[in-house]
């Protein structure tokens, strides 16, 4: 169960802000199957720690360094 609010569910306009894209990056990354979410009838929910994650991942896999 989720206790805190760093916990909850986040949805599409909430992570996009604190990821620093687009909504419609992120929608259309989800909707690809590149980001895990939620479907919800009301939009998606993500959970930021393992977007954060998958994110870094991909970085390191197609060689894009923080910073540069």
């Amino acid at each position: 169960m989720l206790n805190t609010p760093s916990e909850r569910p986040l949805k599409l306009a909430e992570m996009a802000r604190l990821l620093g894209v687009s909504v419609t990056w992120l929608r259309a990354e989800a909707e690809r199957g590149a980001l895990p979410h939620v479907k919800t009838d009301r939009g998606m929910l993500f959970d930021r720690a393992t977007v954060e994650r998958l994110l870094i991942e991909r970085a390191k896999r197609e060689g894009v360094a923080r910073g540069k």
